[in-house]
């Protein structure tokens, strides 16, 4: 397969890496190029802005989250598109304890993809040169195509970094002057997720302008159009094989029968990994949004929910005053039918849920706990977990792999019945709730890297074994 694609890392967390990646996305975008963007890890909200500016949902390519999944997972989305990649963290910084497992540049590795250094250049002149040198030549198996700096104060400043990094014989793409009004808007978790608030009507625009004039965009597609041909796999070379027998899986499944799914969809919970959702219609489910905010009862005629993360602490009081909405999710759940939620949905299920400034509010009510919001993270990190009891989603000891980022903590009323045993390293702890018809957790899974466990649903209709 021949993918144009390229690889956007940065030197470390906070260096422009969400603001260029949008802003060449959007400039491909208008130019015609069928842009397809993606984030490296397992952050939800970078992603958004992606989407705002192509028009195209965007992805994630999480080594530890999708496994063996992942360059397959790339190659259906990549497939005839053009692929830009944005990074995380620093271009090296990868799970803890690992050696760039995860990272930036093990992903650009895996992917075969041309990698664009981004830098603050806010503070250097030829020391930029010793820095980039040493992003050039710390790993084997990359190849660094050029440099982009950002936030340079004047164009003396500008020609020193550019004269610098010719010692390099890299190419400079571009250099991006200070400018603030082309910050994104950030808070606790990160950036403001588009799908809560939208960034002003011209800010895609203002920031393509600013690309454009900034950033050499013929050089980009240049190296873009230079990256290797692709191998979707090592199990199997044809990805047209693999769609084949997809397509017929999903035909069996139309003739069998197919899981209607609810899953809240709005401003307060909007955390879905769009692979997973896409493997899940693959495989039996008919996907059905709802919003727990504006709507008044759920979708007739549900087999099952989904209630993924977000931001319910931020829209408590709307939340709990949808007494009918509240009462409709009670009532499901007396049904029998399963109910998986995550993070946000999770706390939302409890008791009730305290705001940052110690106000509760009373949810729906069906897990005997009590969520509230603190001033520290509570949880972050990758944890492989193992299933304590049978549950719709695999066998007692099934193991699944996620990630957890929150500043809420959770107490419960009665003894806990946990979903999980987390395991990280030499530790272990109990995590989530498990009992009849409920599995929630912090812990986020990205379904598209485990599909066991969403045809173990589909197969079972379920029902815990």
């Amino acid at each position: 397969m021949h993918i144009p694609r390229v690889v956007l890392a940065g030197t470390h967390s906070g260096a422009g890496k969400t603001t260029i990646a949008t802003g060449i996305m959007a400039v491909l975008h208008q130019d015609g190029f069928p842009v397809q963007g993606y984030k490296v890890g397992p952050d939800y909200i970078d992603p958004t802005y992606h989407t705002l500016a192509t028009g195209r949902p965007s992805r994630n390519l999480d080594r530890w989250l999708l496994s063996s999944h992942l360059r397959e997972v790339f190659a259906r989305s990549a497939k005839e598109n053009w692929a830009v990649i944005e990074g995380v963290m620093g271009m090296f910084d990868g799970m803890s304890g690992t050696p760039g497992y995860g990272s930036t540049a093990d992903i650009a590795r895996e992917l075969k993809a041309p990698v664009i250094l981004i830098a603050d250049g806010s503070s250097m002149a030829r020391s930029a040169a010793a820095l980039v040198y040493g992003y050039q030549n710390f790993e084997q198996g990359l190849h660094l195509a050029g440099v982009i700096f950002n936030r340079v104060k004047s164009k003396m400043q500008e020609q020193i970094l550019r004269t610098a990094i010719k010692e390099l014989d890299l190419p400079v793409l571009g250099c991006l002057p200070l400018e603030t009004n082309l910050r994104l808007p950030e808070r606790h978790l990160g950036l403001v997720p588009v799908g809560e608030h939208k960034p002003r009507e011209e800010y895609i625009e203002d920031l393509a302008i600013s690309i454009r004039q900034y950033i050499d965009i013929d050089l980009l597609i240049e190296i873009m159009q230079s990256a290797p041909a692709f191998q979707p796999t090592s199990e199997y070379r044809d990805l047209n094989e693999q769609l084949k027998v997809d397509a017929n899986l999903e035909q069996d499944t139309q003739l069998k029968s197919r899981f209607r799914l609810g899953y809240a969809w709005d401003e307060a919970f909007l955390f879905y990994y769009r692979d997973a959702l896409e493997l899940m219609q693959r495989r039996g489910f008919t996907l059905i949004p709802f919003s727990p905010l504006h709507d008044r009862s759920l979708p007739p005629e549900l087999d099952g929910l989904m209630l993924g993360g977000g931001f319910p602490e931020l829209f408590l009081e709307q939340l709990s005053q949808n007494q009918s909405m509240l009462e409709s999710i009670r009532r499901f759940h007396a049904g029998g039918k399963p109910i998986y939620a995550e993070c946000g949905g999770y706390m939302y299920l409890g008791q009730s849920i305290a705001d940052f400034n110690g106000n509760s509010y009373p949810v729906v009510g069906i897990i005997p706990m009590h969520s509230e919001m603190t001033s520290r993270l509570q949880g972050i990190g990758y944890h492989r977990g193992e299933l304590l009891k049978p549950s719709f989603l695999g066998k007692e000891g099934t193991l699944v792999q996620g990630h957890e980022f929150h500043y809420s903590k959770v107490t419960f009323d009665s003894e806990p019945k946990p979903a999980y045993r987390l395991i990280k390293g030499e530790s272990e702890r109990l995590e989530g709730y498990a009992h009849q018809n409920i599995f929630a957790s912090y812990l986020h899974l990205n379904f598209a890297g485990q599909p066991e466990l969403i045809e173990f649903w589909h197969q079972t209709n379920g029902v815990s074994p």
